[in-house]
């Protein structure tokens, strides 16, 4: 379970950004392993969870070892998150959404 803390930050994240305002405690929060379990939880029966990434990895190959790498990564500095991949939908209007 998430301290009262992360906690507070975690529910303040969405009014301070419509506000303006610069995110603070971003990066303690990654550092915070229950988070990353959490994060997991509500996603893990998701039905996308299983479909391969752009870098092929999928959720199955989630673990402690994983995070506890994941979050090593973050705190050196050499943590890089792979690219997305970008998806033209063309409509009937002849224009092209992003996704």
């Amino acid at each position: 379970m998430l301290s009262a803390t992360a906690m507070r930050r975690l529910e303040a994240l969405g009014n301070i950004s419509k506000q303006g305002k610069c995110l603070n405690g971003l990066f303690r929060l990654l550092e915070n392993r229950v988070l990353w379990y959490e994060a997991y939880a509500n996603i893990y029966a998701n039905k996308g969870a299983i479909t391969p990434g752009v870098d092929e990895v999928t959720l199955d190959g989630f673990s402690e070892k994983r995070v506890a790498s994941i979050i090593t990564r973050l705190k050196s500095g050499t943590y890089r998150f792979q690219p997305t991949r970008r998806v033209y939908i063309p409509k009937k209007s002849g224009k092209c959404i992003c996704q």
